[in-house]
């Protein structure tokens, strides 16, 4: 993905996911709508570890040479 792909990813999940959670809640299968909840923010935390763990290498190169 490219820099921008993953804002792209982002949106598009949390968009299937509110989707998603919306129609189980009217449903009455609340507990399936906050599994999706929880499945969604678990999806999008391993996509974005990574960059972070990128940035946080970036910072402690730019500070270690100082």
């Amino acid at each position: 993905m490219g820099d921008f792909g993953i804002i792209f990813f982002l949106a598009g999940l949390a968009i299937a996911v509110t989707v998603i959670h919306l129609l189980l809640k009217q449903a009455g299968r609340e507990e399936y709508a906050y599994l999706t909840l929880f499945l969604g923010i678990t999806i999008a935390l391993i996509k974005v570890i990574p960059y972070i763990v990128e940035l946080f290498e970036k910072v402690e190169s730019v500070m270690y040479f100082y």
